[in-house]
């Protein structure tokens, strides 16, 4: 598969999603126009590039994840909790490049030898330390941008650093709906497994009636 595909996939079916009516539940309590906006932007932006430094070209997706990460921890009301996002989100960074830093040595390393192996592991780290659909989104954007930037500058040519294009675009939309996709099975299956405990226990207390 070509790079950039799997975005496009991924953003066509959130887009069905939220269109059928499941923001709430895969985005909670996050305004109407924000993904609205974000979205927008992403369509812009997502091929657009430009050369903030020499040799260094970045594509617009950068900048509005960067957007994303920082209204994400600006939003937290307690600096402890804003310390605990940079923390979760500079942890995923740490994973994200390690996974990619490994693969180099090892090809045969399993999240690098599966095809987006990588990106999935970092959606089931957020998808169990962080809770909140804002917070997530937070955190795995300031890490794939953290960890992808310093693995794209160690990684660096004569041309220069080049980061955001299509494969890191596959990687964040990936951790994303995998994070997302984990985190309303698990809220399914808890509410699920109580309603199951509390039919049992209005059974029982009949019986003992």
């Amino acid at each position: 598969m070509n790079p950039g595909i799997l975005a496009s996939i991924l953003i066509l079916i959130t887009l069905i999603l939220l269109a059928s009516g499941w923001k709430p539940v895969l985005l909670g309590g996050i305004p109407v126009s924000v993904p609205v906006v974000f979205f927008i932007a992403w369509g812009v932006l997502c091929r657009w590039r430009f050369s903030p430094a020499d040799g260094t070209v970045l594509y617009g997706v950068v900048p509005l994840l960067a957007a994303v990460a920082i209204g994400s921890v600006w939003g937290s009301r307690f600096i402890a909790n804003i310390f605990q996002l940079v923390s979760f989100g500079l942890f995923l960074a740490s994973v994200y490049y390690l996974l990619k830093h490994l693969g180099d040595f090892d090809p045969f390393f399993l999240p690098y030898r599966q095809a987006y192996g990588t990106a999935a592991v970092v959606g089931l780290l957020a998808a169990a330390l962080v809770r909140k659909p804002k917070d997530q989104l937070g955190s795995i954007s300031l890490g794939l941008l953290a960890g992808g930037f310093l693995y794209a500058y160690l990684q660096r040519d004569a041309g220069g650093v080049r980061f955001g294009g299509p494969a890191f675009q596959d990687d964040w939309w990936l951790a994303v709906v995998t994070a997302r996709t984990l985190s309303v099975s698990a809220e399914y299956a808890i509410a699920a497994v109580r309603g199951m405990k509390r039919q049992v226990a209005d059974r029982w207390k009949g019986m003992r009636k």
